[in-house]
């Protein structure tokens, strides 16, 4: 991980990863996030262990940048993306909820 600046304003660690699972080992190669120390771990004052506790979420943003790259990677998946442009759909309430007590009530929304 690289903190690439702090934010003066929210008081906001900017930190992007890279790891040996992602394609570049480089984190300047990825998107950077904002850490706010003081909100998200108000009782550490150990610099080290704010760093350590950045770097425990850095786990989840490598695993979703492998998951992006596999994805690019991938022109079936991004092709199948494109052919819903211009599709409209349209769900019963039914379809997209989990099931709700016995009602006669029917909801329709539609996706443009």
């Amino acid at each position: 991980m690289k903190v690439q600046s702090f934010e003066e304003q929210s008081h906001s660690l900017v930190v992007s990863f890279a790891s040996d699972t992602t394609k570049s080992q480089n984190p300047d190669d990825y998107p950077s996030y904002a850490y706010q120390p003081i909100n998200m771990w108000p009782d550490v004052t150990d610099p080290q262990e704010i760093l350590k506790r950045i770097a425990v979420s850095g786990l989840y943003q490598v695993e979703q940048q492998v998951r992006n790259e596999a994805f690019i990677g991938d022109e079936n998946r991004i092709n199948s993306l494109k052919a819903l442009v211009s599709q409209t759909a349209q769900y019963a309430i039914n379809d997209l909820t989990p099931p709700q007590p016995a009602s006669t009530e029917t909801n329709n929304i539609q996706v443009v």
